[in-house]
């Protein structure tokens, strides 16, 4: 679990440093097309249907890095049974002696 954590926000705290890095980290969206170019440079007004931003792609990845994260826990899980079953076993063994 502190695993699937700690990635997840690895991988949060990567998208934010390389949108900062290209200077393209918008939190409020519209002032770029969906292929990134500025809408302010095409000289399309902020209604255009072509500004809607890149809100939509942040919140893709976000969703992205939630699910890696659900996938490690997922697969973790079933990982650590059989020991965490096998070690309870040996201990009452241990004491049923």
């Amino acid at each position: 679990m502190y695993c699937a954590i700690l990635i997840i926000h690895c991988l949060l705290l990567r998208q934010f440093v390389e949108s900062m890095i290209r200077r393209d980290f918008d939190l409020w969206g519209g002032e770029r097309t969906n292929t990134g170019l500025k809408c302010a440079d095409l000289g399309l007004d902020p209604d255009h249907a072509d500004c809607s931003g890149f809100v939509l792609g942040y919140v893709k990845g976000m969703l992205g890095y939630y699910i890696v994260g659900v996938a490690i826990i997922v697969v973790a899980v079933p990982e650590g049974l059989p020991l965490a079953v096998m070690i309870s076993l040996s201990y009452s063994i241990s004491k049923m002696l």
